[in-house]
């Protein structure tokens, strides 16, 4: 009876600890599976590449900016008077030329008059006088003298009109009346702001642009112009200015006139886009600029030799926003990473995922 439990229980432990040996043998099997997964994934990166090529490359750049007013200004007074009539106000559109407000003119006529009728005075005066002179019937002194009377009752004469004509303040330009600051029966001197006026047929886009960007725009350079507003529509812009100054960001200010369109209006403090026009730059060697590790001034890339990379410092120019000029460092041909080189350094081993 003894010997049949002691049978018993030694087959019980040998089944026991076979088992536990078979977990184990498993369990290091499948360690040493992962840790052989592990170790290929962290020697070889996988990587997209591309090539180095030569390509027809347009310049196309697009800036955003905001509009403001091609003119405005103050419109002030000429001459002094009461302002006996209004003729515009806030809002109203005027034209070139249009008188916006009169002055008090009964003074302003009868000095008109008065000196109309003494220039012409003068002037028959001063011709009586030269025929007489033909004769030798009067000195030329005498002439001379009826002469300068003339010339100054012109003088006087031409002044009052003037002075006439100031009496109604008019327009300069085609605009918008913005502001007004008189009323009827007011009294104005020379110089006194009377109205602020913008322009509306041309508007301003200004533009920040880079040193390098600033250096690809010049004067009178047509340009395409959309307004956020207005999606699908366009307008005629041109370079009108390229500050030669730059800003505490280091960007250049582009002043863009614009021709306005009457049926979609634009107006100040609207925001745009700029896109000039695009400039053919032949068949250049170039590369995606997502390639680049590291800035456009200091570039480095990685080229694929076999099953490794090498880091190799090039010298580019930038085209747009996804191509760059390769100046020196690559030929065509050649094989670059473009993405995943976050995880490489010189000699990686790699593994393509194109």
């Amino acid at each position: 009876m003894k010997l049949r439990k002691y049978i018993i229980s030694t087959t019980i432990i040998i089944i026991l600890v076979s088992a536990v040996a078979l977990r184990l043998y498993s369990n290091k099997a499948g360690f040493n599976e992962e840790l052989k997964m592990v170790s290929e994934s962290t020697t070889t990166i996988p990587v997209i590449t591309d090539t180095a090529k030569y390509m027809g490359v347009a310049s196309e750049l697009s800036v955003n900016g905001s509009f403001s007013p091609s003119h405005e200004i103050s419109i002030s007074s000429e001459t002094q008077g009461k302002i006996t009539s209004m003729h515009t106000g806030v809002g109203d559109k005027v034209i070139t030329g249009q008188v916006l407000a009169s002055l008090d003119n009964e003074v302003s006529n009868s000095q008109l008059k008065l000196a109309k009728f003494n220039m012409e005075k003068a002037g028959k005066d001063m011709k009586r006088f030269e025929q007489l002179s033909q004769n030798d019937a009067v000195t030329t002194q005498q002439y001379e003298s009826a002469k300068q009377s003339f010339e100054m009752a012109q003088s006087a004469y031409i002044l009052a009109r003037v002075e006439n004509r100031n009496t109604g303040i008019k327009a300069p330009f085609n605009g918008i009346i913005t502001k007004r600051y008189t009323d009827n029966g007011t009294y104005v001197a020379p110089g006194t702001p009377v109205f602020d006026i913008v322009e509306v047929n041309r508007l301003k886009l200004i533009v920040k642009l880079t040193a390098e960007e600033a250096g690809k725009v010049h004067k009178d350079q047509h340009v395409r112009v959309s307004v956020d507003t207005y999606p699908g529509v366009f307008y005629d812009g041109k370079v009108s200015a390229v500050v030669v100054k730059a800003d505490l960001s280091k960007r250049y200010d582009v002043e863009i006139d614009v021709n306005n369109n009457t049926g979609k209006p634009i107006k100040p403090g609207m925001f745009g886009t700029a896109v000039f026009s695009a400039n053919s730059v032949g068949q250049p060697l170039v590369i995606p600029r997502k390639a680049i590790a590291g800035s456009i001034k200091n570039p480095e890339i990685f080229v694929v030799k076999g099953d490794s990379v090498v880091v190799r410092k090039i010298v580019v120019t930038s085209l747009d926003e996804k191509y760059v000029r390769i100046n020196e460092g690559l030929n065509a041909g050649d094989v670059i990473v473009t993405s995943g080189q976050i995880s490489l350094v010189n000699g990686s081993k790699i593994k393509l995922n194109n």
